[in-house]
């Protein structure tokens, strides 16, 4: 998993923005919408989403990241805002209803 992980950070197909502190952010949809990617400057992970209806399995991203570490519990909570952020900027969800 950690290879497919690397390897998908290293896409071109991924949406890329500098967010207002200097901060590299980075998402994509994956397979069938049943995952997603984010990446934060150097740092990756993939958790599990359900694209059609907007939603985030949060237990996915306990995990850790593409460091190998895992995340405080304060982290995950930290993460969703910026997914549910870089979301709506690069994808419209109106086109799903």
């Amino acid at each position: 998993m950690r290879s497919f992980l690397e390897g998908q950070m290293k896409s071109e197909n991924v949406h890329r923005v500098t967010g207002h502190a200097g901060n590299q952010y980075g998402i994509r949809v994956l397979f069938r919408g049943d995952n997603l990617l984010f990446m934060e400057n150097e740092k990756g992970l993939i958790c599990t989403i359900d694209a059609a209806h907007g939603a985030i399995f949060t237990k996915s991203i306990k995990q850790g990241d593409s460091t190998g570490k895992k995340m405080s519990q304060k982290e995950p909570i930290r993460v969703i805002g910026l997914i549910e952020k870089y979301c709506k900027e690069f994808y419209n969800h109106a086109v799903v209803e």
